[in-house]
């Protein structure tokens, strides 16, 4: 049985200025006598997007690219780990019919990564899979969430977040079945599409689940200054509102971990909310942290992101020893279980890789000896994956259970990007 390693984380407006009073007795000064008298500067307004004028936003890749602070130390055995993974992802996710699986090999191997049939995968999204889309007098561009029974975009904005994560210039040009056209109109037709009204519970996102890959999409190539628009429904919209409703939802779901953390005691998983969500909330925070980093959202929801921290390194020993329990009462269903404990500390490292790369954190000595203990247990998770047999016999697990197989594909990658990260090897644009 595998061995526990670990060691035991709005504004307001400027007030307005007034010109001083003149003493009594005291003419007010001639014009042109002494010092010349100027108007005060006017206040640039921030563009607001429109249907009308979304042919002019130009969208702008963020120019920070860093490397965690503390990084783990390098050893042999996660070199034998990025390996074995890395061979999965090369021959399991680059496959052209499935688009889901290249948008995780993206996140694992970045923009040089190749099809099985070593075309390249980026070019290979555009021209299979993107569609034209009409937004007023302009087309622009967009990404169905699946064509028939292919999986292309199931979380919306999926393909636009990964592509801007690995460096994909917003300039960049491909050709699609409507012609070549530029990454940028993806990111035009998602601000357009893009809405959230609460109080009447409508929104261009299937719900609160769907929202972090959406948010982190249009962060990361923002223009300077605000971003405000209004989506193609009508409804305004800005895009700190919406870091800032995703942080207020990040929030609320924590808060039975939060409670449980104040107390020093233990939690079960027990159909709390935040387990309902992909990789339990892992992406939830990965959205949202991302936003606040690049300064959207107010500094209150800068210090909500940064407590979650240390529920984070709360969080790992206990639901690493829920994987451990459950190992040990049901060996029948070693595989899947394996591959859940892979996708928790794959989406662990990378999630807090990010956070400590962005500055929203730096480890202590107790969280980068459980940051370390992370590492060595993925790969003590991977080694028994090996053991076992998974990866040599992807094509029978496909076919006995096809979710296990795309999450042994999926997991795997975002292992490999969690590992690079926290080595220092791996960095992030913000």
């Amino acid at each position: 049985m595998i061995l526990l390693l670990l060691a035991l984380a709005c504004s307001g407006d400027d007030a307005p200025v007034t010109a001083a009073p003149v003493p009594s007795g005291v003419a007010d000064p001639a014009p042109n006598a002494g010092a010349a008298v100027t108007a005060p500067a006017a206040v640039a307004m921030p563009t607001v997007w429109t249907t009308q004028n979304i042919a002019q936003l130009v969208p702008v890749a963020p120019t920070r690219r860093t490397t965690v602070a503390r990084p783990i130390p390098a050893a042999p055995k996660y070199d034998a780990v990025l390996q074995t993974l890395g061979t999965l992802v090369e021959t399991w996710a680059g496959d052209p019919d499935n688009p889901w699986a290249i948008a995780h090999g993206l996140l694992a191997r970045g923009t040089s990564f190749r099809l099985v049939d070593e075309r390249e995968a980026v070019p290979h999204l555009f021209t299979a899979y993107a569609e034209p889309r009409p937004v007023g007098a302009h087309t622009l561009l967009g990404f169905p969430r699946s064509l028939g029974d292919v999986r292309v975009e199931p979380h919306t904005d999926l393909l636009l977040k990964n592509l801007g994560e690995i460096g994909v210039p917003p300039d960049a040009t491909y050709p699609t079945r409507a012609g070549t056209v530029p990454v940028a109109d993806l990111y035009r037709y998602t601000l357009l599409k893009t809405f959230l009204v609460p109080a009447k519970n409508q929104s261009s996102y299937e719900g609160p689940n769907d929202m972090p890959w959406g948010l982190q999409a249009l962060a990361q190539w923002a223009p300077p200054g605000e971003l405000q628009w209004i989506a193609e429904d009508g409804t305004p919209m800005d895009l700190d509102f919406l870091a800032s409703f995703t942080v207020a939802v990040l929030t609320k779901e924590s808060g039975f971990l939060f409670e449980a953390m104040q107390r020093g005691q233990g939690f079960t998983r027990q159909g709390q909310p935040l387990f309902s969500y992909s990789c339990g909330g892992a992406h939830l925070l990965q959205g949202a942290s991302y936003a606040v980093a690049r300064g959207y959202g107010t500094p209150k929801d800068r210090k909500a992101i940064e407590a979650q921290v240390p529920l984070m390194f709360y969080r790992l020993p206990i639901e690493l020893a829920v994987y451990d329990d459950a190992l040990k009462q049901n060996p029948k269903h070693k595989i899947r279980l394996l591959v859940q404990r892979m996708k928790f500390l794959g989406h662990f490292l990378e999630t807090m890789g990010k956070m400590e790369a962005m500055g929203l954190y730096v480890p202590d000595e107790k969280q980068a000896q459980a940051l370390e203990g992370a590492a060595q247990n993925l790969v003590l998770t991977v080694e028994a994956l090996t053991k076992a047999g998974t990866f040599d016999n992807m094509e029978t697990l496909r076919t006995k259970d096809e979710q296990l197989f795309l999450d042994v594909i999926g997991d795997a990658c975002h292992a490999v990007r969690g590992l690079e990260l926290e080595l220092g090897r791996g960095t992030i644009a913000w």
